[in-house]
This record gives structure tokens, C-alpha cells and sequence, in this order.
């Protein structure tokens, strides 16, 4: 278990909490469980309705979509977001690469946790966009000829 300053320093280390404000890290820590994880470990696994959000403090998780390895997740990476936020299945797996200690939130947590930072959300939805277009051009990449996303 982390001590709660510990924790605050902690995600006042993760880029997506920088910018966040004492008030905001001491609810986000109150919030968020530690977990330490073995190597092999399933954070998320494709096609199954998921429920959790996790971020990386330390170590490394390998994403896979059907059957292909498109990154790796390393210290203040993320994931689950999207099942989260739709309701939807998992569109990836995730799996810890090594020891690895994450900070994870069900969904009740993340949604309060985008209304107390709003700024969060706009890290996350970035990330997403970003996601989106590596996705969209690794697509057009394996089919020429496909329509550019905007």
C-alpha cells in the first residue's frame, strides 16, 4: 500500500496528472488502487467487456490486436479507456512484459475522475486521437488506396 503523499508525488509524476493541483492528486490518489504485478499478468484482454482503467507507474505491458503487437505501455501509459468511456468490448489485449505496478480505477472512479479534472479527459481524448490515427494509417498502410481519416 502507498502512503498517501507518496501516492500524490507519484501522480504528480505521471504525465497525465501533471497538471493537476493538490486538491485534484489527493482525490485522484484517493481514488485509484496500487496494484504490483507479475510479468504475464492480463490487464485487459480483446473482445471482453472491461471494466477497469489502469495507468503504468513502473514497468512495461505489451498490447496486442489480433494477434499483432503494436506497442508496448510504459510508465505513464494507459489503457482500458475506451471500454470504459462505451461500454463496448476490449479492442486489445494487455499484458504486463515485466514486474509492473499500475494504478487502476473502476469506471465509477474514472468518470468522477474526469468530472474533478477536466483536463484529464483532454489528455486522455489526445491520446485517443492519436491512438486513432496510428491505427488509421497502419489500415491504409495493408489496404493502398484507402480514404485518408481526418
Amino acid at each position: 500500500m502507498i502512503k498517501s503523499d507518496a501516492k500524490m508525488q507519484l501522480l504528480h509524476s505521471i504525465p497525465l496528472f501533471a497538471k493537476c493541483n493538490s486538491r485534484q492528486l489527493r482525490r485522484i490518489a484517493a481514488l485509484t488502487v496500487a496494484l504490483d504485478l507479475p510479468k504475464g499478468d492480463v490487464l485487459c484482454r480483446e473482445g471482453q467487456i472491461g471494466t477497469e482503467f489502469f495507468v503504468i507507474v513502473d514497468g512495461e505491458a505489451a498490447v496486442t490486436m489480433r494477434g499483432r503487437h503494436p506497442a508496448t505501455i510504459g510508465p505513464g501509459g494507459f489503457c482500458g479507456e475506451m471500454a470504459i468511456l462505451d461500454g463496448g468490448p476490449r479492442v486489445a489485449s494487455v499484458v504486463t512484459a515485466t514486474p509492473t505496478r499500475v494504478l487502476v480505477l473502476s469506471r465509477w472512479e474514472f468518470e468522477n475522475l474526469l468530472t474533478l479534472a477536466p483536463e484529464i479527459a483532454l489528455s486522455i481524448l489526445r491520446a485517443m486521437a492519436q491512438r486513432l490515427r496510428a491505427a488509421d494509417l497502419a489500415n491504409r498502410e495493408r489496404r493502398p488506396g484507402s480514404p485518408v481519416g481526418t
